[in-house]
């Protein structure tokens, strides 16, 4: 399955993107550090864990054994089980940075999830966090992945203020699809749409509407360099401070 998810991963717009983001918000956000510690929390496929350790030194960490099992085939670094708020098996005040891509809404308390990754980053270190935004976009794809919730803008701020980091960086992405990413989630839902976890839903559109809407969502990652982008969008990142 994770194999699987993976193949799909490296191809698809949404993923391919998106990492290129973050990849772009660690390089100018965490500047000249040589080899930074980073922990990648809740790596599921390792799609992020070969393009972390390009930048630095890597460790992952996963609540699925599935997860980790495959992680381990297809990356030599450390990777350990846990789960947030409460077992994150590493030292406190370790790691240069962290990374929680899409992680913290499948948390209850992610008020205390948000503290136990501050807790975990060294003084002055950064995390950076990613989650579903706009409650309206409330679809059957949240349930069958587990969503506890999207967020607004104002409400991640306060949740990540509340757990003791301090704001660097925080905008609504993948805005520019955001009308088609509506349309296609109203019309879903008006038509009681079932989703499926599985390879199916994951699969990669032809090649020509593959490439195009990666070109236009890559826009973003230009856009995010100068200005927040507008208030709305199918997701939001942060980039904060212990």
């Amino acid at each position: 399955m994770f194999q699987l998810y993976l193949r799909i991963q490296k191809k698809h717009w949404w993923f391919v993107t998106k990492r290129s983001i973050v990849i772009d918000f660690i390089q100018r956000y965490l500047p000249g550090k040589t080899r930074p510690k980073i922990l990648d929390i809740g790596c599921g496929s390792g799609l992020m864990l070969n393009a972390l350790e390009e930048i630095g030194q890597v460790s992952g960490m996963d609540m699925s054994e599935d997860a980790i099992g495959f992680c381990r085939e297809i990356f030599s670094g450390q990777i350990k089980k846990g789960f947030l708020p409460n077992n994150i098996p590493y030292p406190k005040n370790n790691f240069d940075l962290v990374v929680a891509l899409d992680v913290i809404e499948h948390v209850e308390d992610d008020v205390a999830a948000l503290a136990a990754i501050r807790d975990h980053v060294v003084d002055g270190g950064k995390a950076i966090v990613t989650v579903p935004a706009c409650k309206f976009l409330w679809s059957e794809h949240d349930i069958v992945n587990a969503h506890k919730r999207r967020y607004n803008l104002k409400e991640l701020t306060s949740k990540l203020q509340a757990s003791g980091f301090v704001i660097e960086k925080i905008s609504y992405f993948n805005t520019l699809l955001f009308p088609v990413i509506l349309v296609v989630r109203a019309v879903n839902n008006l038509l009681k749409r079932k989703s499926k976890l599985d390879g199916e839903t994951m699969a990669v559109p032809n090649i020509l509407l593959n490439g195009l809407l990666m070109r236009i969502f890559g826009l973003e990652k230009y856009f995010l360099r100068f200005c927040d982008l507008p208030p709305f969008g199918v997701s939001l990142i942060a980039v904060v401070r212990r």
